[in-house]
């Protein structure tokens, strides 16, 4: 009979923390994902690329082309997707401090609508027309700034009135 392994012991608390706040969450996955999407607006992303024409460029100039065209659209519709777990992860605080407004009826609606849009932007790309793709593009914006309209456009990036619940 062989050994069983040990079950794996549950993660502490620490390790479950958020690492960044809300707006980390915003600038590292949102932002340069859903520009990649809106490009598509303009560029055909099944269009042929230009080949580098420098050698010993930076990394990030290097892997910008590593996954391009169509997947890079499909992947960042994913990020989209899938980042609303991060939006909702528990214990993740918005950029001044205050905890992200997670039991709010309407940022949970704000979430779904994200989610949605990330879908529909997938399915779109799957099909590769840049067309289908543009149109999904206002279910997106429209998800962007339901949400940024109510938490996000109070002020500076730091202001105490960011990440707060409208008053009823």
């Amino acid at each position: 009979m062989a050994a069983q392994a040990p079950s794996p012991k549950p993660a502490s608390a620490a390790a479950t923390r958020p690492a960044g706040t809300l707006a980390q969450v915003m600038r590292g996955i949102y932002f340069p994902n859903s520009n990649v999407i809106f490009d598509v607006q303009q560029t055909d992303p099944a269009a042929p690329k230009k080949a580098p024409t420098e050698i010993g460029r930076s990394a990030s100039e290097t892997y910008a082309n590593t996954y391009s065209g169509w997947e890079a659209v499909e992947n960042a519709a994913v990020a989209l997707t899938d980042g609303v777990d991060l939006i909702l992860k528990p214990g993740r605080s918005c950029q001044n401090g205050k905890p992200v407004p997670l039991q709010q009826a309407d940022f949970q609606k704000f979430a779904r609508e994200m989610r949605a849009a990330g879908l529909a932007v997938l399915e779109a790309a799957r099909t590769k027309n840049q067309e289908k793709v543009s149109d999904a593009t206002n279910t997106l914006a429209d998800a962007c700034s339901n949400c940024h309209e109510v938490y996000r456009d109070k002020g500076p990036a730091d202001s105490p009135a960011r990440c707060t619940p409208p008053r009823k």
